[in-house]
């Protein structure tokens, strides 16, 4: 069974007034450094956090960039690549593009 001495509490006939108050002021100083102690690592966890989320959001903003400028370079290799064959054949190339246009035309105005 608990006593009074357990639970933090004194005996009123064992101890004066002004011990009592004394004992109640370092309470509440134990009280108050325990409280600010507990913001401190709840604000220090919550900047790590956001922290962690910016250097995520950065990795994946440069990811994105990187695949972006590849696919940049990749789509201009396939445009000179499509303009070296219409040097190579000029002909060849007019009739098809000539052939695509006129088979477009045909299916946008085909009437029934």
């Amino acid at each position: 069974m608990e006593t009074d001495a357990d639970r933090g509490m004194t005996q009123t006939n064992a101890a004066s007034p002004q011990d009592e108050i004394e004992s109640l002021k370092e309470s509440f100083n134990k009280l108050r450094t325990d409280v600010a102690d507990l913001f401190s690592h709840a604000f220090g966890f919550g900047r790590s956090g956001a922290g962690a989320a910016r250097d995520y959001g950065m990795d994946a903003l440069e990811n994105v960039k990187s695949r972006f400028n590849d696919l940049r370079a990749r789509g201009e290799d396939q445009v000179h690549a499509v303009e070296q064959k219409v040097q190579e054949n000029p002909l060849a190339s007019a009739m098809i593009a000539f052939g695509a246009g006129f088979i477009i035309a045909k299916l946008m105005h085909h009437k029934d």
